[in-house]
């Protein structure tokens, strides 16, 4: 009965193992913004504003260069950081980011907390 028991755990874990992986591993197409949904988006300065309310400022901008990539391409990668506490704004900020620059690597990221 024991070793039915390890077994089974075992098999547990493997399962539980291989569901995160597959997650890890699972693409996420991001579609851009509807020439609808675009006209709620502004930028201001360095400051994006969604209905007129601002929502992130671009913090800085990075080339990436990685030699190992199958590619070996140049990448620019724009940082935003999402300002307003609205969590239903941030796939849409990436949508908007990704409508308005296709081909550069974005990352959203949050204030530190005090």
């Amino acid at each position: 009965m024991k070793t039915f028991k390890y077994i089974l755990a075992s098999v547990l874990v493997l399962i539980g193992t291989l569901s995160i992986l597959s997650l890890s591993n699972s693409s996420f197409e991001v579609e851009p913004l509807s020439k609808e949904e675009l006209k709620q988006w502004t930028n201001k300065g360095d400051t994006i504003l969604r209905n007129e309310k601002p929502v992130a400022i671009l913090d800085h901008y990075e080339y990436e260069y990685n030699p190992n990539h199958r590619n070996k391409i140049l990448l620019l990668e724009l940082c935003f950081i999402q300002i307003d506490d609205e969590v239903d704004n941030t796939i849409p900020l990436l949508r908007y980011s990704m409508t308005i620059h296709p081909e550069h690597k974005v990352q959203i990221s949050f204030p530190k907390m005090k």
